[in-house]
Order: structure tokens, then C-alpha cells, then sequence
């Protein structure tokens, strides 16, 4: 008789931070059943329990078991969520799954600039306050490229974003015809803001050519800060990264 194989739960494969005994560490390819934790400090060998935060305010406490480890870190088994959290847990684990599907498995967007003569100065390379120019082309691409009805949302003006701070560090010099390519993930959610954090490097040489930031927050017609909308809310889940 031919045994069944037990199918294995769909895996999300995400860096998301955790705290056990008070201690920072990492959980990969989490699962509704387990997932895949790395820490500084020992691991545990006996049942724990596992602070999952899956946003800047949100932490889901989970018990769980070890099954399995190497040197890299350890495999462990949900046996529990808090109470009034199962659904939270599930519902997080699935809409990452969804992600996947629809932004690929890449979670650093990516754009290309070619540098032009307009963005260079009488040196050559390009002035410095382009690179501020060039983080707003990225933003709006990565906008364009993950949020749903952008064009109508922004049209009728219903939601705009807008700027808090940004800066940008320089590394070395790009010349026209060169081609940057932008590396851009999130950190820092919060209920209204967030920050985008881009990279720039060279195509051809792979050189950092300086990195930096934009934080923004949503705001209403009439200007007032409001919550995060869910269709912009996703892609910037889905491109979080944990700093440090």
C-alpha cells in the first residue's frame, strides 16, 4: 500500500523580527505550523514562547516546540497562539503567502536610471540634489508598480503622501550615461508613516553609489494624517526589512 505524504504548510519566506526571553532574533519561513528561528544567544531546547512582531505595533505571542536544529538556527512547531490572536496569526501568514504570488519573490524593489546630462554639473557627475530627484522617480515607480488604483486614488486627490524628511549619503560619483540601479525596501510602519530606503549602485562595477531615505505619511484630502490605506499597506509589508 503506498504511504501518503503529509503535505507540507504553505511557507512564507520573510525575515520578521522576534523576542524570546526578552532577546531580539529572527524568524524565517514561517508557516501557520512552524517556522525557522536565528539567534545571538542559546536556543532553547524546551518548549518557549515566541513574541512574533509583524509590524511596529503589532506582536503576536505564540508557543511553540522545538523540532529541529543546526548552526544556522532552529526549527520550531506552533503549538499554541494567544487568545484572540489565532486569526491575526493566520490571516498575517496567508496575506504573505498572497504576496508572493502577486509582487514575486524579490523583496527588494528594483528600478535602472540612466543618468542624463541634465542631472550632471560642470564636473561631470551628477550634482547632489538629484539624488533627492532620482529617490521621488523611485517612489512613484514603486507606487505605480505595487498599489492598485493609484492613478484614480491620486486623481481625485482622496489620499496623498507626503514627504516628512529625506536624505541621502554620498558614496562616490556617477557620470552621465552611467545606469544606477535603485535598490528600494521599507522599514519603520506605523499607523500613518513610513520610510523608504534606497540604495544606489552602479550596473556595470556593482559600486555603492550612495544611500538614503524618504519618510512619508499619509494624509486626507483636507490634509489631515490618517492611517495607512490596506492597498498601500501591503506592498509596504511585503518590501519591509529589518534593519541592523
Amino acid at each position: 500500500m503506498m504511504e501518503m505524504t503529509k503535505k507540507r504548510a504553505p511557507r512564507v519566506q520573510k525575515k520578521i523580527k522576534a523576542l524570546l526571553n526578552n532577546e531580539t532574533g529572527v524568524v524565517e519561513n514561517i508557516s501557520a505550523s512552524g517556522g525557522f528561528l536565528r539567534m545571538e544567544s542559546d536556543l532553547p531546547t524546551e518548549p518557549f514562547h515566541l513574541e512574533l512582531k509583524i509590524s511596529e505595533f503589532k506582536t503576536i505571542k505564540l508557543e511553540c516546540e522545538p523540532q529541529w536544529h543546526n548552526s544556522s538556527g532552529l526549527g520550531f512547531r506552533v503549538l499554541d497562539v494567544e487568545e484572540a490572536k489565532d486569526d491575526v496569526f493566520t490571516r498575517y501568514v496567508e496575506n504573505q503567502i498572497q504576496a508572493l504570488k502577486v509582487y514575486g519573490t524579490d523583496r527588494v524593489f528594483k528600478v535602472e536610471i540612466v543618468v542624463t546630462l541634465k542631472n550632471t554639473n560642470v564636473f561631470g557627475n551628477v550634482y547632489f540634489s538629484n539624488f533627492i530627484e532620482y529617490q521621488g522617480v523611485v517612489r512613484e515607480k514603486f507606487l505605480m508598480a505595487t498599489v492598485p488604483d493609484l492613478h484614480k486614488l491620486m486623481a481625485n486627490r482622496s489620499v496623498r503622501l507626503v514627504t516628512v524628511d529625506t536624505y541621502n549619503r554620498f558614496v562616490d560619483n556617477a557620470y552621465f550615461g552611467d545606469t544606477l540601479v535603485v535598490e528600494l525596501t521599507t522599514s519603520e510602519i506605523k499607523a500613518a508613516s513610513c520610510r523608504l530606503d534606497i540604495i544606489f549602485r552602479n550596473k556595470v562595477t556593482g559600486q555603492l553609489i550612495g544611500e538614503g531615505y524618504q519618510r512619508v505619511c499619509m494624509v486626507s484630502e483636507k490634509g489631515k494624517v490618517i492611517r495607512i490605506p490596506d492597498n498601500f499597506l501591503a506592498p509596504l509589508n511585503f518590501y519591509h526589512e529589518i534593519k541592523g
